[in-house]
């Protein structure tokens, strides 16, 4: 994709709730969870430059598809694709514990790996999954506290 990433997880992690589109703004990130569990991160689309409608024909007219495809991966700021690895990184690491994917969750990781000072790469290793199981283990302890 150019503009981001298509995410494929059970749909039975994703639960139907209220709102299913998602802009991150610390991030300048989309975030789109499909109750099919399909998820999509990628940059805001509000983020682009605004042409007009002759501004695309000329700018269309100029270059051919193959630069425009290439320009558009440009379009997007280094710090912004980091975000969307990261949170996509959160998003597959969700799925293979098998826990519930909300927006909640995917925030608490994702603040999780920067907290602790792992890089993007990181995050899929075994350490990082461990911390993240223990995390949700505790945060599941301290809701059942709270109920009762």
């Amino acid at each position: 994709m150019e503009k981001g990433l298509l995410l494929t997880v059970s749909p039975y992690l994703v639960k139907r709730r209220k709102q299913h589109f998602h802009f991150l703004e610390q991030f300048g990130v989309d975030l789109i969870l499909g109750c099919n569990g399909f998820i999509w991160v990628g940059g805001h689309a509000g983020s682009e430059k605004d042409y007009t409608i002759e501004e695309e024909h000329s700018r269309s007219d100029q270059n051919n598809k193959s630069c425009e495809s290439s320009a558009t991966v440009e379009d997007i700021p280094l710090t912004v694709r980091e975000n969307i690895c990261r949170i996509a990184n959160a998003v597959r690491i969700l799925s293979e514990l098998g826990f519930y994917i909300s927006m909640e969750v995917i925030m608490d990781a994702v603040e999780a790996s920067i907290g602790w000072n792992f890089e993007i790469r990181d995050m899929l290793g075994a350490e990082f999954y461990v911390r993240i199981a223990e995390r949700e283990a505790q945060r599941r302890k301290s809701q059942s506290k709270k109920k009762i």
